[in-house]
């Protein structure tokens, strides 16, 4: 008989190490999320190789969707105007696919022992992750200030606020939270369970970006609905992801022009004011190659410093009138679903509405638990509501970021296939127990006629 060869290291212990570190280096330093994520799947893809012999895959029409993007993103290399860059993060962007790829069907795959060691590292992960997030919200970001201040670099601030350098942490946070979330909900009783988890939706609230409060309140109510309605909670997000993506272009022309005074300006901030500008100078360069698009990741050669505009804000969006200097579009247009129509074009578009179509598919076909498919959906919408608002959508840290949370999503709920079975039934008593016709002759006699 084969044995299968036993290893001191499995998927449970890198999934899980990748998780105890996740929340720390997010806050900290978030640029490291982007080699925490190649770490993770680097160390995967050895051992999966090392161990079964075979690269870690999962075919199907998610995979397709991504080669499809992915294959789009570099074929545009042909009409870029800037080719180098279109071809570097190119092939930065397939192998961010591929990595992607090995951590989640590791996470599919993971055995009951791995998935406990998995679950263990998120749950501690959590545990020094989250007080680190009530100390810098309690000092003005003391740590964070304290290491820029090591590395003689400046930090950022709004109005003497240093916890905005904090943003693009909170961000990822936002994402661990569904499968966290899921995992404390499946191994504590609801007297544990439920004032921890409202204890970290509370600790992310404190953040001071609105978007993320936003996107974690919109994904909130996608959960709930979904927990309520889960046939209307899948069609109903589908349907206004393919509206949102289908439309984008002509959203920003139905928001009011941020540059003139009125009484409708009352609700922007700064931030939302300064994002409404930018939108709207990103639909007038989609308007010009609406097919093709500019070319994969060409945004950030449109403009430079020397293109900088002062802009004059109306007092009614901060009670006083005031004048920033910026790029028409710095580096990109915050907004994912813009970003993928000014570079990718129509064609771009479609194929990225494809793929989050799929996605959703699979989530309504493979899950059949109410919980973990809210669970998803939400963690869905949070991820695209964050990126429609913040962010440029082919950033390291936040494409690894995604795809960290993706891979622990999927390990908190597989393995699939064996969601409905359950453990197998053991044997009580054995050849002289309560069946013991089941043994007797197989066992003494070299005969099966009992089975």
């Amino acid at each position: 008989m084969n044995s299968k060869k036993a290893f001191p290291v499995h998927f449970g212990h890198i999934l899980g190490l990748t998780a105890v570190l996740y929340i720390p280096i997010g806050v900290l330093v978030s640029k490291g999320l982007a080699p925490l994520f190649v770490s993770g799947a680097v160390f995967c893809l050895v051992l999966g190789l090392w161990r079964n012999r075979t690269f870690p895959w999962i075919p199907g029409p998610v995979a397709y969707a991504f080669l499809a993007l992915v294959g789009w993103a570099l074929a545009s290399w042909f009409w870029s105007f800037t080719p180098d860059e279109t071809l570097k993060t190119g092939l930065s962007l397939v192998g961010t696919f591929l990595g992607g790829a090995v951590l989640i069907a590791v996470g599919s795959t993971l055995e009951p022992g791995e998935k406990r060691v998995f679950q263990n590292g998120m749950i501690l992960g959590s545990m020094i992750g989250f007080p680190i997030i009530a100390f810098e919200f309690a000092t003005n970001a003391w740590l964070t200030r304290s290491m820029y201040e090591l590395l003689h670099r400046g930090i950022f601030q709004v109005y003497g606020d240093y916890t905005a350098v904090l943003n693009s942490g909170m961000a990822a946070v936002t994402l661990f939270f569904w499968p966290w979330a899921l995992i404390v909900k499946e191994r504590f009783s609801p007297m544990v369970s439920v004032p921890v988890i409202l204890t970290g939706a509370g600790l992310i609230s404190l953040t001071f970006a609105d978007a993320i409060l936003f996107g974690l309140a919109v994904a909130a109510v996608v959960f709930f609905v979904s927990l309520a309605w889960p046939r209307w909670g899948t069609w109903g997000l589908g349907a206004a992801v393919a509206i949102g993506v289908l439309a984008a272009p002509m959203v920003p022309g139905l928001l009011p022009n941020p540059l003139e005074s009125g009484k409708d300006l009352s609700w922007l901030s700064p931030s939302s004011a300064h994002r409404i500008l930018i939108w709207k100078n990103t639909v007038k360069h989609i308007k010009q190659k609406p097919v093709l698009g500019g070319g994969f990741d060409t945004t950030r050669g449109l403009y430079g410093v020397k293109d900088r505009i002062e802009y004059k804000f109306p007092k009614e969006i901060s009670g006083q009138a005031y004048q920033v200097q910026y790029e028409p579009i710095p580096l990109h247009p915050h907004n994912a679903v813009l970003q993928v129509w000014l570079e990718l074009g129509a064609v771009g578009a479609l194929i990225g509405l494809g793929l989050l179509l799929v996605i959703l598919r699979a989530i309504d076909r493979i899950l059949s638990r109410r919980i973990h498919r809210a669970a998803s959906l939400g963690m869905f919408t949070a991820t695209l509501v964050l990126a429609s608002i913040s962010f440029g959508i082919w950033q390291g840290w936040w494409l690894g970021s995604i795809m960290l949370s993706s891979a622990f999503l999927v390990s908190a709920l597989g393995p699939f296939g064996k969601e409905a079975s359950g453990p197998p039934v053991k044997e009580i008593g054995g050849p002289k127990g309560l069946e013991p016709t089941r043994y007797g002759d197989w066992e003494r006699k070299g005969r099966a006629v009992d089975f």
